[in-house]
């Protein structure tokens, strides 16, 4: 009986010590609000850290892009400069072979040295200053009037038919009285898509430039630029003086070219006759190369022609017109080469006009004029082919006749 008593105390006891133990709870509380809230915190930690992660990779991947996209930029940018390093490379042993090889070592008379390097460096500073404007002069491009907003980028994208398209683009020119006179193919005023730009009149987009240009040439890959309306005469003019520079050395070193073919031991050494020989070659063979660049962009100057227009008329308002801006010889230099002869051989800025308004020949003004008569008669619904307000003709015509010159 005492060992029952016993047991039913110890039980009793071990009741009682159950009944103060505090159990933790698994939530923070048994309320359905604190449950709800503590679930919403932790979902918000857990949303947080998935939108953390997800920016970091979005910015790695974005860094690893935009790593990519330079790499691929640098190597475009070393892949065009090859050419210009090449000439640069090639004119500096020539003057080596020249100055050294051929005048110092190789040439006895001491007059004839002086002469020939005397007549060697002007030319070389003339070549050497036509090149590195024709490099490094500024690009033209079309001025602020002639981009649209983003508004009317877009409405011009995304035109439903092509009459709609012509219709805002002449909208436009008649809103800010842009002076264009020629049209794409289609009877549209020209519009670059890539730059948002209606393109004045000779302006064309640089694929590898990425950009529009005034009076568009072509891209030279040996100047690494645009030949275009700012450095087209220092073009020329690195053409006009290549040539001169070349066959100034080829004339000067075939005397001792053809002594190294006799064998008359005149050179130094044997890796000074090699010298010789080569800088002979190299000369006679850019040369002729640069001739026929030179006296075709005469002839093309001459006509008052881009190397694009050549094989591209632009089209008026009566259709292509190779002869557009063609006002005869002497004012087509002119309007390229200024007034000044002197200057005129000089890398110096002294082309007339802007690059946005050009002066149209006599045939071709006459035209345009009976398009503006015709114009002036017309409803304002009216899609005409060709948009010009009535006094600009006169403005353009008389603008290159004005002492203007290009002095950007």
């Amino acid at each position: 009986m005492t060992n029952y008593s016993a047991s039913s105390d110890l039980i009793t006891s071990i009741h009682q010590e159950d009944e103060n133990i505090d159990l933790e709870p698994l939530l923070p509380s048994s309320d359905p609000s604190s449950n709800a809230t503590y679930l919403l915190r932790e979902q918000r930690q857990q949303d947080s850290q998935s939108f953390y992660s997800m920016f970091i990779s979005r910015m790695k991947r974005f860094h690893c892009a935009m790593s990519l996209r330079s790499s691929r930029t640098c190597c475009f940018e070393t892949l065009k400069s090859i050419p210009v390093i090449f000439i640069l490379a090639i004119v500096a042993w020539s003057y080596y072979a020249y100055v050294v090889q051929m005048c110092i070592l190789t040439i006895d008379s001491v007059p004839k040295k002086i002469i020939y390097l005397l007549l060697y460096h002007p030319l070389l500073f003339l070549f050497l200053w036509s090149y590195y404007r024709t490099m490094f002069k500024p690009l033209a491009g079309p001025p602020s009037e002639f981009y649209v907003g983003e508004a009317e980028g877009e409405r011009i994208a995304t035109a439903q038919t092509l009459d709609e398209r012509r219709a805002t683009l002449l909208r436009l020119c008649r809103r800010a009285n842009l002076p264009v006179l020629t049209r794409h193919f289609d009877g549209s005023v020209r519009y670059c898509f890539s730059c948002q730009c209606i393109k004045p009149d000779r302006a064309h987009h640089c694929s590898v430039c990425g950009k529009c240009v005034l009076k568009y040439d072509h891209h030279c890959p040996w100047t690494n630029s645009c030949v275009s309306y700012a450095n087209y005469k220092f073009f020329v003019l690195f053409l006009g003086w290549a040539l001169v520079f070349c066959g100034y050395v080829a004339a000067t070193s075939l005397e001792y070219f053809i002594l190294f073919w006799q064998d008359i031991p005149n050179a130094k050494s044997t890796g000074g006759k090699f010298h010789l020989l080569f800088l002979f070659f190299a000369s006679v063979m850019f040369a002729i190369s640069v001739s026929s660049l030179f006296f075709y962009h005469l002839y093309l100057t001459a006509k008052n022609r881009t190397t694009l227009e050549s094989f591209r008329a632009p089209i008026f308002a009566d259709g292509p017109q190779k002869e557009g801006f063609n006002l005869g010889c002497k004012q087509n230099f002119q309007e390229i080469f200024g007034k000044d002869l002197l200057k005129a051989f000089i890398p110096i800025s002294t082309t007339r006009g802007d690059g946005v308004h050009y002066q149209v020949n006599s045939t071709l003004l006459g035209g345009l004029r009976q398009q503006q008569e015709q114009m002036s008669h017309a409803s304002t619904d009216v899609l005409l082919p060709l948009d010009t307000p009535p006094n600009s003709m006169n403005n353009d015509r008389n603008y290159l006749l004005s002492e203007t010159t290009n002095n950007r």
